[in-house]
């Protein structure tokens, strides 16, 4: 009996997406907890595991295409069932869908025909990559399933191309320049989750209209304040990226307007004061939501947070603590950087960028040197919603929550 592979809804907000990669082919077997597919959101990429043992009959849905939640994707039977039987039910089940639309059944296509096979066997990213390079793909050895070419085929043929050097043939794999003896590197493959990441960061950066603002918050008092909460042995370890979180989400709290993002060509208003943290795991940087970072205390502010970066790492965070927020703040402080310039998250409308702490002297209102402690926060606002007014007015409000620190402690 053949069943249903369906595209999972992940979050209470997601209505589609896209199949960024199939970790089997048709025909493999699979286990319980093997990967079978990743499913890439506007957020995250997500492995979707296999729930009992068996074998992938057929594939639906390819690679890149992006579907309705509840779409199927693809068919398996359970182990020992065979396949034949599936394709054959499969079959008719097209000559019944082709005889009901008045189509023959030879005009059914096949994924097998060479004209089909010339259509689909290629990723839209390595086709939007030899299309920008002039690359005829008909000349470019693909190494996915069935001859697909992707992204790394064409970079491929690309390396050989800018050193003078014919690429092999299509009939044969693309083999490392290094086997005739060009050194051009190492060359790996991403993970899947690293690969959507990649996706979603350069499509953000081509089509979101960024602006950025930085200033220098005097922060001496703040240290100070963290160096008191951390004697008091409280249960919850206070940061600096906590008091950040908890400057910004007062900022959304005080200038509403701010708390917007752009989405299908309409503005989108927040209701609630949720901040992003960008966290940095082995299988790349993650931003979960910290909800509510406006409306409660710092040292809640802190549980949550330190719960998201736990999550984050771990793995064991769902696809809903990656949905909403209008800002994410990203924190490299603790990497020696004056200034942080970052891209705006997928579906946000603002980043802030923090750096390091540094030690400066400023003069005070005598005139005479003072030595201060200054952050460095660059803001990157999406020019759809903000402008250079509006962006410095929630920018400034964030400073001054940074250097008069106690104002968080209170009223919320």
């Amino acid at each position: 009996m053949s069943n249903p592979l369906l595209m999972p809804k992940l979050g209470l907000t997601m209505t589609e997406g896209t199949l960024s990669e199939w970790s089997i082919q048709a025909g493999d077997s699979f286990n319980i907890g093997n990967v079978l597919f990743v499913v890439e959101t506007d957020k995250v990429a997500t492995e979707v595991q296999a729930e009992s043992d068996g074998v992938l009959s057929s594939i639906s849905v390819q690679q890149g295409e992006t579907v309705a939640v509840g779409t199927v994707v693809g068919h398996w039977v359970r182990s020992g069932e065979a396949i034949r039987n599936t394709e054959t039910s499969e079959k008719a089940e097209k000559a019944e869908k082709a005889e009901k639309a008045g189509t023959p059944d030879e005009a059914v296509p096949s994924v097998s025909s060479a004209s089909t096979s010339a259509r689909l066997l290629a990723t839209p990213l390595a086709r939007r990559m030899a299309r920008q390079a002039g690359i005829d793909l008909n000349r470019v050895s693909g190494t996915g399933p069935r001859g697909r070419v992707k992204a790394d085929d064409v970079q491929a043929a690309l390396a050989y191309a800018e050193v003078g050097v014919a690429a092999p043939a299509p009939a044969t794999r693309l083999e490392p320049a290094a086997a005739v003896g060009i050194d051009l590197g190492v060359r790996s493959r991403p993970n899947s989750i690293r690969s959507a990441i990649a996706r979603r960061l350069t499509d953000v950066k081509q089509t979101v209209p960024h602006f950025y603002l930085s200033v220098d918050a005097d922060v001496s008092a703040l240290l100070d304040m963290r160096t008191q909460v951390s004697d008091m042995a409280h249960p919850e370890r206070v940061t600096v990226t906590h008091f950040i979180l908890a400057a910004v989400g007062r900022a959304l709290r005080d200038e509403p307007d701010a708390n917007r993002v752009w989405s299908n060509n309409e503005i989108v208003a927040f209701s609630h004061t949720d901040v992003g943290m960008a966290v940095n795991t082995e299988n790349g940087l993650f931003a979960p939501i910290v909800r509510g970072a406006g409306h409660v205390s710092l040292m809640e502010l802190s549980r949550r947070a330190t719960a998201s970066v736990s999550g984050a790492k771990s793995g064991s965070l769902s696809g809903d603590d990656f949905h909403g927020g209008a800002i994410t703040v990203s924190n490299a402080g603790m990497h020696r950087v004056r200034y942080l310039t970052p891209i705006i998250n997928p579906g946000q409308s603002m980043i802030l960028g923090v750096g390091s702490v540094n030690r400066v002297f400023r003069p005070d209102e005598q005139g005479q040197p003072v030595l201060r402690q200054e952050l460095g926060l660059v803001l990157a606002a999406d020019h759809r919603i903000h402008d250079g007014v509006s962006g410095l007015v929630f920018l400034n409000r964030v400073v001054g929550y940074l250097e008069q620190p106690m104002r968080l402690l209170v009223g919320y």
